[in-house]
């Protein structure tokens, strides 16, 4: 069984159009088309030398105290990059959100907690007083979408920490498409006895976790959404198809834990075997209006 990297949508570059004056203090890097500025490889944060980067989607419209769309991209943890995101990010900046699509550190080189690590400090600068003037942003509104590895990071955003999540690295909602929200539901003792260093789920899997074995993984609890749900967490929609490459019980266990803590959720089922971005637009709508909902619509727009 292999996992399959999300799909980079071949639309992208009707989407971003020539050269064009940059909204506000935005980045000079920058492109735009469609009512939507793109500032490129900003730097959010840097380790053991190493920027890691983002892209930030600003809606051209004369607004401000616009709400922040997190977007993480998917790829096993192990590959990827934030311009899958590319057509999700213009859409967002559309409506009138602010989005960041963020790159994170990969294994083999990074396990656990890496990525998540980088995922927590991109909500961190997105909240910083420079990053809200320049992009005038509401920093007490930020949700999160990830596809895939991305749908994980993005549950862990909604379920680590608790208390307020209008400040630090907590998140006001998250949308996962077909995102891991237990490792344990995985035989990871049997994963252990797969070829290492191949392509395929178990591999992915065990890199992610420093798990070279499989057994014993205290990771796959620690790096389990599932495993830090309490009251105080973010809503949370889950997508997933019924025969794909995570098995549907990720998502409707992780169902069953939020609504035991009484979190708001909302489970989505596809039949078939689609997987993350593959049924994008089916649940885009309800995406849409989960992030309506729990992040808050964004201020009606003068356009500029």
């Amino acid at each position: 069984m292999r996992w399959r990297s999300d799909t980079v949508v071949t639309a992208v570059a009707a989407l971003v159009l020539a050269l064009a004056p940059v909204h506000a203090a935005v980045a000079a890097d920058a492109s735009s088309g469609a009512g939507v500025t793109v500032a490129h490889d900003v730097v959010y944060r840097t380790v053991d030398g190493a920027p890691q980067l983002l892209d930030a989607y600003v809606p051209t419209a004369d607004t401000v105290e616009r709400p922040v769309i997190l977007l993480v991209h998917g790829g096993a943890w192990r590959g990827g990059d934030k311009t899958n995101l590319v057509a999700e990010g213009m859409k967002l900046a559309q409506l009138g959100y602010v989005a960041f699509s963020v790159n994170y550190r990969l294994t083999p080189t990074y396990a656990y907690p890496a990525a998540v690590d980088d995922v927590q400090a991109a909500v961190r600068w997105v909240r910083a007083p420079k990053q809200v003037k320049t992009y005038e942003t509401d920093p007490k509104r930020v949700g999160a979408l990830g596809a895939s590895a991305g749908g994980h990071l993005v549950g862990m955003l909604a379920t680590l920490g608790q208390g307020s999540r209008t400040s630090g690295a907590r998140i006001r909602a998250a949308v996962s498409w077909s995102g891991p929200m237990d490792f344990n539901l995985w035989p990871l003792a049997q994963f252990g006895r797969e070829p290492p260093g191949g392509d395929d789920l178990a591999s992915d899997v065990l890199s992610f976790l420093g798990c070279p074995t499989g057994d014993p993984c205290p990771n796959a609890t620690r790096a389990s959404p599932i495993s830090h749900v309490d009251k105080t967490d973010a809503p949370m929609l889950l997508a997933n198809s019924t025969d794909e490459l995570v098995p549907l019980a990720h998502a409707t266990t992780m169902d069953a834990a939020l609504k035991a803590a009484g979190v708001p959720d909302q489970l989505v089922v596809f039949p078939g075997d689609r997987h993350a971005q593959a049924f994008a637009d089916d649940v885009w709508p309800q995406t849409v209006a989960f992030l309506e909902q729990y992040v808050g619509k964004p201020p009606s727009a003068n356009p500029k």
